[in-house]
């Protein structure tokens, strides 16, 4: 049985610089319980929808970046800072998302990707694309990113790339 790990090494940390992990159905309720919160001031103001992309997109929730606005979409190209990280430390970490309880130190891109597959199997259910659609106020829609977005530094891009600041 593999033992919990307390994610203060700059491995686990990077992890939650990077992109938040995605919740199961069910757990955005504990984490409201946790924090006091109905479910959708949580999603309000601390989640956000991201996707799973397969022949049809399947919705799903994660912790919002600090670079967009929780209650939202994700942008096209999700990387940013957890809402739920500061400090160096998980604000939920008794609740943190599945995926982020998963991840095991060199994980390669194929096991994270199967992980994705596993939960957006998950959420592939009539009752939680509701949920998502209530909380959400409407369905959900994908969204594009462009080169042109990396340039210039769009919600997912801390800072553009060097020389490219310019882009109006």
């Amino acid at each position: 049985m593999k033992k919990n790990i307390d994610c203060s090494c700059p491995k686990c940390q990077s992890a939650c610089s990077y992109c938040p992990g995605w919740f199961l159905p069910g757990q955005v309720e504990k984490v409201a319980e946790h924090l006091n919160m109905t479910l959708k001031e949580l999603f309000d103001k601390y989640l956000g929808v991201n996707w799973w992309e397969g022949e049809v997109p399947i919705f799903v929730l994660a912790p919002a970046t600090t670079k967009m606005s929780a209650g939202s979409e994700y942008p096209g190209d999700p990387r940013g800072k957890c809402i739920f990280y500061k400090d160096g430390k998980c604000e939920i970490h008794p609740v943190k998302p599945y995926e982020c309880r998963k991840a095991i130190h060199g994980d390669t891109q194929e096991v994270v990707q199967e992980r994705h597959r596993f939960i957006s199997k998950k959420w592939n259910k009539e009752q939680y694309r509701k949920q998502i659609v209530e909380l959400l106020g409407r369905e959900p829609k994908t969204k594009e990113y462009s080169f042109f977005d990396l340039l210039c530094g769009s919600s997912f891009s801390e800072e553009p790339i060097e020389g490219m600041n310019n882009c109006e």
